[in-house]
């Protein structure tokens, strides 16, 4: 993602390694992704039945075709296309269809080597690695030809020409990647960076995707197919659905990977999927909530596996920059406005956690429970928000657009956010727009909205969760226009500190400073996501 590409997010994980899958969230696009698994081999002929054991201690055998659901199709397979319009592609193509150097998840935030041998940091500015050897998919014009270093280093700079957005790692951080033999990778960064291996910079499932030169500018063959060295291969789809990864029989890795492929059927409605996971014509499903979870369980039995965890993904309400809400007393007054416990209770049935500027899965770094400032964000007092909102001199005659994306989370999740800002006399236009093409591309990409809601990507690291709030200007464009030099400092001063311990109160400190700035992107909660899969 970019320094500012947020848009919803596949969601309710048992964890990133077990499912990324399917989701009625804002961005609705199913398996962003399987990021342990991959694929690309046979004709998709035959059985697709995976094959199956007797019991969780009994072993697994090898092959068959893990059906996922699909969402939304894709509109394109285009991971160049400016801005947003590149999201749910890259990162469904960069977790299955690409290899990367490395990765850091999450759970352990220890950096876990890929293509990369090993990786040094000889300053804080610079980092060198060195590559095991690998061959892209057989398909023309790459033919399957080895892979070398200078295709990591030109995908690296291709990535770097199309990030318009905000803040981000390839346009501001990132000075040059170059080849400096076969093997090895020279990046050198424009100042220091301390999250640079993480998902959000360097290691970024999108921008450090490792795609040959020959396609980066090819957009007929991009717009429809990939190439990458990746352990699956893109095998056929159509038009954008029902896409069918197949596995890739030279992958670095032997052995790998254990399954033939991975299919992912569109499944647009919720209820459909539900009972395509019931006929075992998908073998994951990511619920709808609790009660959905509950109800498979008791239909299903100990046939099924059922998960729960806390996000890392997080439903926000954002505020162009622009009047009325440049008057920080007015987003004050709306935050007051907002009750996140019935929120929560109405969105996701009481499954979830309020949340502050960085997201309560990042325990590190997130706000504890008990600091004030955050307490104080949490805060619902319409009568407090009532004087604010006077004292401002709020333009109550006028009617805020309020867009959002037609999903079922995000339909209703506007209609109790405008009944709450109704209840302090502000009056909000529901504006329902297509997800992919219209909200996403052009309402939050372009920040055409005055008001929108929406739940951002699971996030790997607390860094985008900030980078948010930096301000527009130069090259730089947020989404809200926000612009605050006290917000920039401490943003900033988190980012380039080295030392973890440090960072991490460098981090909370500036999450202090956004709450009391009333920054104009008003986080709401995260929630508690159920998932479900066949025991086979």
């Amino acid at each position: 993602m970019n320094g500012n590409a947020g848009a919803g997010a596949p969601r309710r994980r048992i964890t990133r390694r077990k499912f990324l899958g399917a989701s009625a969230g804002a961005l609705g696009v199913a398996g962003l992704a399987l990021a342990g698994c991959g694929g690309g081999g046979d004709d998709g002929g035959g059985d697709t039945t995976p094959a199956t054991t007797g019991g969780p201690t009994e072993t697994p055998r090898m092959g068959g075709v893990l059906k996922v659901r699909l969402g939304a199709p894709f509109p394109s397979f285009n991971p160049f296309l400016p801005g947003l319009a590149s999201l749910a592609q890259g990162l469904f193509l960069g977790f299955t269809v690409y290899d990367h150097l490395w990765y850091v998840p999450t759970d352990t935030g220890v950096r876990e080597l890929f293509l990369a041998t090993s990786v040094e940091q000889p300053d804080a500015q610079t980092v060198i690695a060195k590559i095991s050897s690998a061959v892209f998919h057989d398909k023309p014009p790459v033919s399957g030809r080895a892979l070398t270093s200078e295709d990591v280093a030109k995908s690296y700079m291709r990535f770097s020409e199309t990030i318009p957005t905000g803040f981000s790692w390839p346009q501001h951080v990132l000075e040059s990647a170059e080849a400096t033999d076969a093997e090895t990778i020279v990046i050198k960064q424009k100042l220091p960076w301390a999250w640079v291996f993480t998902s959000s910079n360097a290691g970024s499932p999108i921008w450090s995707s490792i795609i040959p030169p020959e396609i980066h500018y090819d957009d007929n063959f991009l717009n429809k197919d990939a190439i990458g060295s990746g352990r699956w291969i893109l095998d056929g789809h159509d038009n954008g659905a029902n896409v069918r990864l197949r596995k890739f029989d030279k992958w670095r890795v032997s052995g790998e990977p254990y399954l033939d492929g991975v299919d992912f059927p569109l499944i647009v409605e919720d209820v459909a999927a539900l009972a395509a996971f019931s006929a075992q014509d998908v073998d994951m499903i990511a619920f709808a909530n609790r009660l959905d979870a509950e109800q498979a369980q008791r239909d299903l039995g100990d046939r099924i596996t059922v998960g729960s965890d806390l996000a890392r993904s997080y439903t926000t309400l954002m505020l162009k920059y622009q009047p009325p809400f440049t008057d920080e007393r007015v987003r004050h007054g709306i935050n007051l406005a907002l009750d996140r416990d019935e929120l929560i209770q109405a969105i996701r049935l009481g499954d979830g956690v309020k949340c502050g500027p960085v997201p309560p899965a990042h325990k590190l770094y997130a706000l504890g429970e008990d600091d004030p400032d955050l307490q104080e964000f949490f805060k619902h007092d319409p009568a407090e928000a009532k004087k604010l909102l006077d004292a401002a001199e709020f333009p109550y005659d006028q009617e805020i657009e309020y867009k959002f994306a037609a999903t079922p989370d995000a339909t209703q999740l506007a209609q109790v956010v405008i009944q709450q800002l109704s209840e302090v006399g502000i009056k909000a236009k529901p504006i329902s727009q297509d997800l992919l093409t219209v909200w996403l591309a052009q309402t939050l990409g372009q920040g055409n909205f005055q008001m929108t809601s929406f739940t951002h990507l699971p996030y790997e690291d607390p860094d985008l969760p900030m980078r948010f709030y930096l301000s527009s200007g130069g090259d730089r464009r947020s989404f809200m226009d926000y612009r605050d030099d006290e917000v920039d400092a401490a943003v900033l001063a988190a980012a380039q500190e080295m030392g973890e311990e440090r960072r991490i109160e460098l981090c909370k400190e500036a999450q202090r400073v956004v709450i009391r700035k009333w920054a104009p992107m008003l986080n709401l909660y995260s929630a508690i996501e159920y998932t479900g899969r066949w025991n086979y």
